[in-house]
């Protein structure tokens, strides 16, 4: 089931012993298009500070009531890292992240989520040994954390210009998978959306708010129209695939991504 990762903004966040906030961002990870961290802003509970909070930690998400519920409790949120969500997040932080709730890593694997398809896994010995190793040494990749409501508004360029905006986000809500950017090709006021996959991205340019799409305008424009998350079925996805000529991704080779 996709839904936009937008509709996850402003979700109550429910502990195993209570409320602790709410998401006001989310990070996602621009190299496999996944969301890695919801952001909570905890209100006065926490004396304003915003924690993460991994996919791994989630039980369930309460669409209709706005709620996620976690595998946690107040304490273990309160005393997790202190992460400055307002800085760039190193490598190193995450393990320090991981290794505290005892999550596995998603980097390293060739899996979505490191050597699992999805989030909510149990660690083993080398999932443990791996966030240990990068504790200590500061990690052997480098963190692509993107903050989905800064790329909100960012162009979309197509080899010959500008074609329109991301708006949103299609997000497998199983996985956490990023499937699809919504792409927003209208002129000024009018609204005209289309899906495009990640895999045509040629490249994210941070500091001039752009992403580079490799694909003409005419291409982008002419792709199914998109209105909502319900729509999208594997027959849209088919026919979006062949509109682009680019193999879908659930026959790549790692079918875990």
């Amino acid at each position: 089931m996709f839904r936009n990762m937008r509709d996850l903004e402003h979700f109550r966040l429910a502990a195993e012993d209570g409320e602790i906030g709410q998401v006001a961002d989310i990070y996602f990870d621009d190299d496999c298009w996944a969301a890695r961290y919801l952001v909570v802003a905890t209100g006065s509970w926490l004396f304003g500070k915003k924690v993460l909070i991994s996919p791994n930690a989630v039980e369930a998400i309460r669409w209709e009531k706005q709620c996620i519920k976690m595998k946690l409790s107040m304490e273990q949120i309160k005393n997790s890292p202190d992460i400055d969500t307002d800085r760039p997040i190193s490598r190193q932080q995450e393990a320090e992240y991981h290794l505290y709730y005892n999550f596995p890593p998603y980097w390293g694997g060739v899996a979505l989520w490191g050597r699992y398809g999805e989030p909510g896994a149990e660690p083993d010995a080398a999932d443990d040994k791996q966030v240990e190793d990068d504790r200590k040494h500061g990690g052997r990749w480098d963190s692509h954390l993107r903050s989905a409501h800064e790329v909100r508004g960012y162009r979309i360029m197509a080899i010959d210009g500008q074609v329109g905006h991301v708006d949103n986000f299609l997000m497998d809500a199983d996985t956490w998978a990023i499937r699809y950017l919504v792409v927003n090709t209208g002129k000024w006021l009018k609204k005209h959306e289309v899906l495009v996959t990640p895999k045509l991205v040629d490249q994210v340019i941070w500091a001039e708010a752009q992403i580079n799409i490799n694909a003409s305008r005419d291409l982008i424009e002419g792709a199914p129209l998109y209105e909502e998350a319900g729509q999208v079925d594997r027959d849209y996805e088919q026919a979006l695939f062949a509109h682009y000529t680019t193999h879908p991704y659930w026959d790549d080779t790692d079918q875990a991504r």
